[in-house]
């Protein structure tokens, strides 16, 4: 059989202090004898009573009393705070206007632009062009263009040429 008094088992010492500042000092493990406690800190010697309260009163008076300097400066930040409060929901309200006044026209440039569409689509339908070459040829006599009646001019990109006078003889 074991002693139990001479064993020692899992065992290690702690130091911690508590919420008034005391400290204790204890020995984790399974065979914990004791809590023992440090003596308190001592304080500092105060030189006078009277010394000490006076200043404290003194420095009492001076943090509740407050500068019209201050009180000033206080009041124009808060004013200038405030203006530019004011200013920046101005703002934000004219942005939201002209947010929705753009997605209103984005809205009819659309709708016109579908409106397009179909008109351009029932004009092509309408149009027969068998019947007007048909018309041009047999009527009015018109004919295709022969090779060497086609005169070729460059444009500039995507553009197209009109003619205003009589086209010059190629040489």
């Amino acid at each position: 059989m074991a002693s139990g008094g001479n064993r020692r088992v899992n065992q290690r010492s702690v130091s911690t202090r508590n919420s008034e500042n005391t400290r204790y000092s204890y020995i984790e493990g399974n065979t914990v004898r004791s809590v023992q406690t440090a003596p308190k800190r001592q304080e500092r010697p105060v030189r006078g009573n009277r010394e000490v309260s006076h200043r404290a009163r003194r420095n009492r008076a001076k943090a509740l009393q407050v500068n019209k300097g201050y009180i000033v400066f206080l009041a124009l930040v808060c004013t200038a705070t405030l203006f530019a409060c004011v200013q920046f929901l101005q703002l934000k309200a004219v942005i939201t206007a002209q947010t929705k006044e753009v997605a209103s026209l984005e809205t009819q440039l659309s709708q016109l632009k579908a409106d397009n569409d179909a008109f351009y689509s029932e004009t092509l339908a309408s149009v027969d062009l068998d019947h007007i070459r048909e018309v041009a040829i047999n009527k009015l006599g018109m004919g295709y263009a022969q090779e060497d009646q086609v005169i070729r001019y460059s444009t500039k990109g995507s553009s197209y040429v009109r003619q205003y006078r009589d086209v010059p003889d190629a040489k």
